[in-house]
């Protein structure tokens, strides 16, 4: 192995991929934000090659161009001291120890994203049904440290971009507050705060996500202040676990990020572990959770209370009503109907992530009957109960606090 190659050994050497994967001849299909990303990867991808030159010219622009990217600073000032026969700087820890490490846990994080980006005809699992209304919708998948923005088209998510991304360095599992952790879950986007007016830490802007949602109340999870914002002035990227909970893009990619989305009521799912699946198995999917929600319509309509509340799990809770309570209020209500007319708009369905048997739908509902009429926004938490999909929860969204 030639000397221009020690460099990478050194600093990734404790990564644990196969070096033979590390560097896949396919490049990215999605675009990357001010080309940096691209420009570290042509390097490192130069450097399995052989191709000293091009390495040094991908790194020496890198770091012209961006000063403040630390581990690109890093991997160039490696190569320099390999060549010079001296001791990468990757080896000389001594206080800048966490640093290092830091930076070595982002080059680990990249390259996995480059072994394990998925191909073009797969879609997150946990997509179940797009509302109209939302037009991107965000996935967070927090083992690869990686953002992914989806277009709505049609009620097709279309992956437009993805980017790197850090989170709480408490890990992820939010439970209470000063945990450092970040959540894992189905969340919204509120609102947006402005550069301006933030601590200099938070860079570019951020964007508040509903933690904790009701969900999160009724398990006791505490804590607020999760927000979807850049990264501190002074520095370009961040290692992986490196906030107080929140998510962390590059200031570049945050900017790209919020001109692109509506700050109001954009999905975010956020898992550690995130599922890709074929699109016509997502397809097939979209049709069957699609049909649960409109059998609960039909359930209602039917006037029939044993259908009716066939849809809600023994463990509803809705804060004001367990079980029991909402079984006894909907029959007396349900019975004094002679008709029951219910119309949906913009449902959309999400899983989370990292539990299988949860999941979140949402939409405009408009309802008629005899002697009431209204249209409000619902949302329900379904869960899989004794061998079915069951309502656990259902009530109005909440925004959390800011």
């Amino acid at each position: 192995m030639k000397k221009s190659f020690v460099c990478t050994v050194v600093m990734l050497g404790a990564l644990g991929i196969p070096q033979s994967s590390l560097f896949a001849e396919e490049t990215s299909p999605y675009g990357i934000s001010e080309g940096n990303e691209e420009l570290l990867l042509s390097g490192l991808h130069n450097l399995k090659s052989h191709e000293l030159d091009s390495a040094l010219s991908d790194l020496q622009e890198l770091t012209e161009r961006r000063p403040d990217f630390r581990l690109a600073q890093l991997v160039y000032a490696d190569i320099l001291a390999t060549q010079a026969q001296g001791s990468p700087l990757s080896h000389k820890r001594g206080d800048h120890q966490q640093t290092i490490e830091g930076l070595i846990s982002e080059a680990k994080a990249r390259l996995l994203m480059e072994m394990e980006k998925p191909s073009a005809d797969m879609l997150p699992a946990d997509m179940l049904t797009l509302s109209p209304d939302q037009k991107h919708i965000i996935i967070v998948d927090t083992r690869l440290s990686r953002l992914f923005l989806f277009e709505n088209q049609n009620g097709i998510p279309v992956l437009v971009k993805d980017y790197y991304a850090s989170y709480g360095r408490g890990g992820t599992g939010k439970e209470v507050e000063g945990d450092l952790k970040t959540p894992l879950g189905v969340y919204f986007t509120t609102s947006r705060l402005e550069d301006e007016k933030l601590p200099s830490r938070y860079g570019s802007g951020a964007l508040p996500i509903n933690y904790p949602n009701v969900w999160d109340k009724r398990l006791g999870r505490t804590g607020y202040g999760i927000w979807l914002h850049g990264s501190p002035v002074e520095t370009y990227s961040r290692p992986p676990k490196a906030s107080e909970g929140c998510i962390s893009l590059t200031n570049p990619d945050f900017i790209e990020l919020d001109n692109q989305i509506n700050y109001l009521n954009t999905p975010v799912l956020v898992g550690h572990n995130v599922r890709w699946i074929k699109k016509a198995d997502w397809l097939e999917q979209k049709n069957r959770f699609g049909s649960l929600v409109e059998r609960w319509v039909s359930d209602w309509e039917s006037l029939e209370h044993k259908r009716y509340i066939e849809n809600y799990s023994q463990n509803y809770n809705d804060g004001k009503r367990n079980y029991l309570q909402y079984s006894s209020y909907k029959k007396r209500v349900n019975g004094s109907k002679k008709f029951i007319d219910v119309n949906l708009q913009n449902l959309s369905i999400y899983r989370y992530p990292d539990n299988p048997n949860l999941v979140v739908a949402t939409f405009q509902q408009n309802y008629n009957s005899n002697n009431l009429s209204g249209s409000s926004i619902k949302r329900q938490y379904w869960t899989f109960d004794q061998g079915r999909w069951r309502i656990a929860y259902e009530g109005k969204p909440s925004k959390g606090r800011p």
